[in-house]
């Protein structure tokens, strides 16, 4: 017995470690803690202290107001420690007596888990009182050497936290001391106390107290067998109590044992055999006599039972896990099905900043006297061109640099997006689904809206997206390179060519008038003929017509890329919108949505996670371990 119950001890802790790391994942589920849980309130306070190799009994006297609790706790150990009167005690807080020594071979704080345990010092100090949950603790040496016996406070105190720390006590005890009077034995606190008991296999002596005898002999079978009938509970002894004041404050109070067996119905009288004219009897004798190894295995089967149990136990706790689960994965589809915007009119990149984006990666690329060459033709056309530009800017107003004008589009787009977004969500939040509507709420509340544009403004000013164009661009042209090195070597080869008629064709293009398409013609004429190739594609995207100048250089040198060139050009567009929907949506999730994506995903997918499997894991072990267990006892 004693490798099982270590076995039973190393699985229980195991389980209890494997439920706190799941509770820290659940918090994000709304559901109750463990502390609230009654299961593992009994595997705190009675299987993890209590499964080990040291068998000790521990013994609470429990029951109502004003019943008699503290008498026959004084009586059962023979001793004055809790105060008494013919007036209710209002008892506050346990009072433990300990075997002499007791305490230097085992932990009483890890006992009495939630308790500050105070040495005693007066049969007044369980009256004082303090919010605190204390414990007063004495020695005796009369008592066995594995024996604690309690006194606690009411279990149907008008004061919630006296019933909360007498429900502390059940949890750890093995054996109750069960007082009952005809006024409290079918009070509704008093039956929820001790249904709780019978679930956990708790091991019950009854003391039915305050009779009037002995014309009470008639009733109290009766009355005990509703309590019984009601709670579930089945006495291992029964004992008789006489309303003696006098008796029972000079410790001189008789009992009285009386042979007790429950019956279905709760009003036909049950007979007893023993006469009141019996010699009372020692209630320290009784509780010596008892089986401290089998009493202790039984409560603690019944702890362990009542903990793996399906409608009591953990597995409660994991369907309430799946149920709320499956609670988000509703909600998360109902935000995923109801797309938040549609972003129909993103603004494009003018071709002319993309063109010269390309520009300033060939330039990069060009090596050796190429290089050289196309230099100092790039400085003469700036200069020869001065005079033109100069005198455009006296004919016209002169322009914004595009992408200031794009920053403005975009952010007109912004704007409206987040409108949407933002009714959206408010539709959303009214389908009914109660998990979203209480966290959509609570994001759309407020000055919320007002915060996300002042944000987003500030985030989108800050933003340098000429060097974002640029980056994307340097991106996918040394993919290019790389991807097409033979189509590569060709355009290079050929801007090598135009290097050498540079001169001829930049002046013929210039007087010509090639510079048709706006900003684009200028620049061409101070460029090489492969840039003029990338222009007319810019040209194609965009929907303009190409120049016949520039057609003719197309179909002469690159007919037969003239379709990739065009695509590539496409694709800067795409990408860069897609880059930049990319940055909306993700400081609408940051500043806006915050953790309610990753709330709703982690939710979804905790019923397969790790640490819930290894919860479900180590209630099946220990399952399989008590079934082994009854085996071997029916055996014996």
């Amino acid at each position: 017995m004693s490798s099982t119950l270590h076995e039973f001890s190393n699985l229980t802790q195991q389980l209890r470690d494997n439920l706190i790391a799941l509770e820290r994942e659940t918090n994000r589920l709304d559901l109750s803690g463990l502390n609230d849980r009654e299961w593992f309130e009994i595997l705190q306070r009675k299987l993890i202290p209590q499964l080990s190799d040291h068998v000790y009994l521990v013994v609470a006297v429990v029951g109502g107001t004003n019943i008699g609790k503290s008498v026959i706790f004084n009586h059962l150990v023979n001793q004055q420690n809790s105060a008494i009167s013919p007036l209710a005690s209002q008892t506050r807080h346990p009072v433990c007596l300990v075997p002499k020594n007791f305490e230097q071979n085992h932990n009483l704080d890890k006992i009495f888990q939630g308790f500050e345990m105070i040495p005693w010092s007066s049969p007044e100090d369980p009256l004082k009182v303090d919010k605190q949950h204390l414990l007063f603790w004495k020695s005796s040496e009369t008592l066995a050497s594995n024996l604690l016996v309690l006194d606690t406070p009411d279990i149907d105190s008008d004061a919630e936290v006296n019933w909360e720390r007498a429900e502390r006590i059940r949890q750890c005890a093995d054996v109750l001391v069960t007082v009952l009077t005809q006024q409290k034995y079918n009070d509704a606190a008093v039956k929820q106390f001790f249904r709780e008991a019978a679930r956990e296999d708790k091991v019950v002596i009854t003391i039915f107290n305050q009779c009037e005898l002995p014309d009470d002999e008639v009733y109290w079978p009766l009355w005990l067998n509703t309590f019984c009938h009601e709670t579930g509970v089945r006495p291992e002894f029964v004992f008789i109590a006489p309303n003696d004041r006098q008796a029972a404050t000079s410790l001189q109070l008789p009992f009285y044992a009386r042979s007790f067996e429950p019956t279905n119905s709760q009003t036909e009288p049950v007979n007893t055999n023993t006469a009141p004219s019996d010699a009372p009897c020692d209630l320290m004798e009784v509780l010596s006599q008892l089986h401290f190894g089998e009493i202790k295995v039984q409560t603690l089967k019944g702890a362990l039972n009542y903990l793996v149990e399906q409608d009591t136990g953990v597995p409660t706790y994991l369907r309430e896990i799946k149920t709320r689960s499956n609670e988000f994965r509703s909600a998360s589809e109902l935000l995923s099905e109801n797309e938040l915007a549609e972003i129909e009119n993103w603004p494009a990149v003018p071709n002319a900043v993309i063109i010269d984006a390309v520009r300033k990666w060939w330039q990069s690329q060009r090596e050796g006297w190429s290089a050289q060459v196309h230099g100092f033709y790039n400085t003469i056309g700036s200069g020869v061109l001065w005079p033109l530009r100069y005198i455009k800017s006296l004919r016209t107003e002169e322009k914004r640099p595009p992408m200031e004008l794009y920053r403005e589009q975009e952010w007109s787009v912004v704007l409206q997006t987040i409108e949407r977004i933002y009714d959206r969500l408010t539709l959303v939040s009214e389908l009914g689904n109660e998990l979203l509507t209480n966290r959509l709420k609570t994001l759309l509340s407020g000055t919320s809206r007002e915060q996300l544009l002042k944000t987003l403004h500030q985030e989108h000013s800050d933003l340098d997206l000429t060097a974002q164009l640029q980056e994307l661009i340097n991106s996918e042209m040394a993919f290019f390179k790389n991807e097409s090195p033979q189509y590569y070597t060709f355009l290079k080869q050929l801007d090598r060519v135009g290097a050498v008629a540079r001169p001829a064709l930049s002046v013929g293009l210039f007087f010509v008038g090639f510079g048709a398409v706006g900003d684009a013609g200028t620049q061409l004429v101070t460029n090489t003929m492969i840039q003029s190739v990338v222009n007319v594609a810019g040209d194609v995207a965009g929907g303009a017509a190409a120049t016949t100048v520039g057609e003719t250089a197309v179909s002469s040198t690159a007919s037969t890329g003239i379709g990739y060139l065009e695509a590539k050009f496409r694709r800067f567009h795409a990408v860069f919108a897609q880059r930049r929907t990319e940055w909306l949506a993700n400081a609408v999730r940051e500043h806006l949505l915050k953790t309610l994506p990753e709330e709703l995903k982690s939710a979804v997918d905790l019923p397969e996670s790790e640490v819930y499997l290894a919860v479900q894991n180590s209630v099946l072990e220990l399952k399989k371990q008590l079934g082994q267990l009854s085996v071997i006892e029916t055996r014996t």
